[in-house]
Parts: structure tokens; sequence; C-alpha cells
């Protein structure tokens, strides 16, 4: 009577949000402890890599494509604004690279960035991930997928605050004065 098969789990958006969630939750607990940073600088950065991808992109990218209600607005809108995102997310992704290197997952410490688009926003790579989940939503025209944007940007908000925290223990007055300089955490203008 309860039995629940697992692909009833995969087709529903709030397995999706759920896992976006633990992904951030465990994010926190990796940066906030100590012991648990360390093990995971000593994981395989094919393992750390994964985390990412299983975590932070696979959920923005699947949730649009479940069976759920659609925007009224004509598929060439939806598929413009999303393309236009999706070029922008492209854009912010390798300016953010261009900055840290290629995989910059868990790395011991090492200079703190603020050149580039880190000049500007202190949390590029955010930004890219909400610009991701927004344009593949509108892309595919999915509400529950556009519904879901204000959550993980507001998930994301939350997780610069315990990062910052992280950050500003590991730099000291270096971090203070560039989060003077650089007011926005993840949206220019706005946040």
């Amino acid at each position: 009577m309860w039995r629940i098969e697992m692909s009833q789990f995969w087709s529903k958006p709030l397995f999706w949000v759920g896992f976006h969630f633990v992904g951030l939750i465990l994010t926190v607990v990796i940066y906030r402890l100590p012991a648990v940073k360390e093990r995971a600088l000593r994981t395989p950065k094919i393992v750390q890599r994964g985390f990412v991808i299983a975590f932070y992109l696979l959920p923005p990218l699947v949730l649009p494509l479940l069976h759920q209600s659609r925007l009224p607005w004509p598929v060439p809108a939806g598929v413009g604004a999303g393309l236009v995102l999706l070029v922008g997310m492209v854009v912010v992704r390798v300016m953010a690279r261009r900055e840290l290197g290629a995989y910059p997952v868990l790395r011991q410490k090492s200079n703190l960035v603020t050149t580039g688009i880190y000049s500007r926003v202190r949390h590029p790579m955010y930004l890219s991930n909400i610009l991701l989940a927004l344009g593949w939503a509108l892309l595919f025209r999915g509400i529950h997928a556009l519904l879901c944007v204000p959550i993980w940007a507001l998930c994301y908000g939350v997780l610069t605050f315990f990062e910052e925290k992280g950050l500003e223990e590991e730099y000291g007055e270096e971090y203070l004065k560039y989060r003077r300089s650089v007011p926005w955490r993840i949206i220019p203008r706005l946040f």
C-alpha cells in the first residue's frame, strides 16, 4: 500500500528541488567543518566534479524536462528568452573560470581572486547557475522549473553567507576590504 516506485521520485519536481537543497547543505557542512573540509580536499578530483554535476547542475537541467504544465506564451518567445539567458550563463561562467582556473572545486588556500568578473560580483559561479536554471526553464516553458528558480536563488544567497564567513576567517582584512569594494554577492545591482 505504501510502496512507492523509485521512478515516481525521479519524475517529481520536489524531488529535484530537494536533491539540489541537499547538495547545498552538504556544501555548507564541507565549508564549515574543518575536519570534513580537510577530508574533502583529499577526495579525488573526479569525485569532487561529480558532486558538483550531480547536486548543482543536474537538477535545474532535468526539472524542465519533466511532465508539467507549460507557460502559456508561444514557443519562440520561450526559446528566445531561454537562449539569451543560457548565452549569458556561458559568458559569466567562462569569465569566472578564466579568473579561478579550470576546476576550482576544493583546493588548499590560494590567493583571493578579485579581478575580472569578481570585481563586479563576489559569487559569479552562483549567478551562472541561476542563469542556467532560469534559461533552461524558459527554454522548455516549464512552470514548476520556473517556480523553483527563486527557491534556488534564495538557497544560493544563504550559501554565500556561510561561504563568506569562511572566506573572512581565511583571508581576514583582505576579504573584508574586497567585500566593501564589491557590494554585490550574486546579482549585480540587485543582491
